[in-house]
């Protein structure tokens, strides 16, 4: 958007700086164009005498320059609609991120102001009105098209509310030595391309399919079978060598006719299509041969198959995730995350809730999940031992002792059922292959939202189903793959 290096000579930019170190930045800017031919004009948001710092040696700067600065009055907010009707770009450095709460009149008719505008807006550091560590908005906000955040990212440009503020992220490099880098915000990480290319396995000529991690799925009662089926494809397009999906012998024959590069397993039934409460015994051959079990998908939530996941989790060792009506059953067990003779089994589960399991399973309302999804997904972690992948914009990836990922792909197209039968799939199989439970669920996260992003590329987000998803997603392990070739 703006390059310093290039001539700006006769763009018009409409520059509004703050007291504080923001609105130093924003001074820094405007001079910068200016050199390089720009037209700029300033706002500054009170009395020249209150500004600190470097916004203050700075405004001196500007004024010493005689560039064009006015003062924001409570009274004169509509008097500057045309200059900002007339920028080509405005550039918010209004308030840093120290901001917390509500703006204040007038600045809130400012900001108001410049979003009615319309035109586009930069913003330094972080959009003005948006919470820097929360990416809660109370008031109005700055609505960007593109955020240069210094230094590090801020965990609020990605979470939302605030994620639908900042547009375009683009991180500042000012040279911050890589020590304080590794110490602050150690407990966050952003999840990003190097991070899993370098989880994921390189694959040598002389390995074959028992190399790669058997795939137990369990779940498809009458009426989901397809959603065992997805999660079942997913599981084989993330690299599982083998996968089996367990169905209760009722509809063993739908599904054997639905998968036909996964193998089926009939499981002893209820009447009500579900899982016996005693079948475990029927899949013990199976369970025998598994690297990890998916259990969820189109599970069902009878008090039967509630019994077999009970009898299931309290004797078995293999790594699990559990999606869907896993959860909702936990809900109603919640003694299986809590009770002590279990803790060591736990710290191999991944748990996969969308906000409405996880408001379920914490016992409170969903807007309160969403309002503080990063302390519930981190609570919940610590005190069920568990690594937890809590889905939606911005999905949130916690485990027993930290740290804390946040992924940033994926998009409006993945409100699609089945999709997240695919992504419990996806971490299955990167669990099979060797992954550490964290590496699993943030590589998983990853490349779901990936694949989604690289369909709505081609096809839009509107109609993206499922299936869509196996396509894309070898596409995307193996373009992260030759990334981490490219490395060696």
């Amino acid at each position: 958007m703006i390059f310093l290096g290039e001539s700006r000579r006769g763009n018009k930019f409409f520059i509004i700086a703050g007291p504080g170190n923001n609105g130093g930045d924003g001074f820094v800017v405007g001079r910068h164009l200016f050199n390089r031919g720009a037209l700029v004009q300033f706002l500054i948001t009170t009395d020249p005498q209150y500004y600190r710092g470097d916004a203050a040696v700075n405004l001196k700067i500007i004024n010493d320059m005689e560039l064009p600065c006015e003062v924001l009055q409570p009274d004169n907010v509509d008097s500057f609609k045309d200059d900002i009707k007339k920028a080509d770009l405005v550039i918010d450095a209004l308030f840093g991120t120290g901001f917390k709460g509500v703006p204040r009149e007038p600045l809130s008719s400012l900001i108001r102001s410049v979003n009615e505008i319309g035109n586009p807006v930069l913003a330094v550091d972080i959009p003005s009105g948006m919470e820097a560590d929360t990416g809660i908005i109370a008031g109005e906000c700055i609505k960007a098209i593109i955020t240069v955040t210094m230094g590090m990212p801020k965990i609020g440009l990605y979470l939302d509310p605030g994620a639908q503020y900042t547009g375009e992220v683009v991180v500042g490099d000012i040279s911050f030595p890589p020590q304080l880098k590794s110490e602050e915000g150690g407990d966050y990480y952003l999840v990003d391309q190097e991070m899993v290319s370098g989880a994921l396995p390189l694959r040598l000529p002389t390995q074959h399919k028992g190399d790669f991690g058997h795939v137990v799925v369990i779940g498809g009662t009458r009426g989901y079978t397809g959603a065992a089926a997805l999660a079942s494809n997913a599981a084989l397009r993330g690299g599982a060598g083998l996968v089996t999906a367990v169905i209760p012998e009722q509809l063993y024959p739908v599904a054997a006719v639905k998968l036909t590069e996964a193998m089926t397993y009939p499981a002893s039934g209820s009447k009500g299509g579900g899982f016996s409460s005693t079948c475990r015994a029927s899949i013990q051959q199976v369970l025998e041969k598994a690297t990890v079990l998916a259990v969820g998908p189109g599970f069902g939530q009878e008090e039967e198959t509630a019994g077999f996941l009970e009898d299931l989790l309290l004797n078995t060792s293999i790594p699990l995730v559990l999606d869907a009506d896993a959860l909702n059953i936990l809900t109603r067990r919640k003694h299986l995350l809590t009770d002590a003779s279990l803790a060591e089994q736990r710290r191999q589960w991944v748990l996969t809730p969308h906000p409405g399991e996880m408001a379920r399973l914490c016992g409170v309302s969903i807007s309160e999940i969403q309002a503080d999804r990063l302390g519930y997904a981190a609570q919940a972690s610590r005190e069920w031992g568990v690594v937890v992948v809590l889905k939606g914009a911005r999905t949130i990836i916690t485990g027993p002792e930290g740290p804390l990922f946040i992924n940033p792909t994926g998009n409006p197209g993945l409100a699609s059922g089945g999709t997240g039968d695919v992504l419990a799939g996806l971490i299955a199989s990167f669990r099979a292959q060797g992954l550490a439970a964290e590496e699993a669920a943030y590589s998983g996260a990853f490349i779901h939202g990936l694949a989604a992003d690289q369909i709505a590329l081609k096809k839009g987000t509107i109609g993206m189903i499922a299936g869509d998803l196996l396509k894309e997603i070898p596409v995307v392990i193996e373009n992260l793959i030759a990334l981490k070739e490219r490395g060696r």
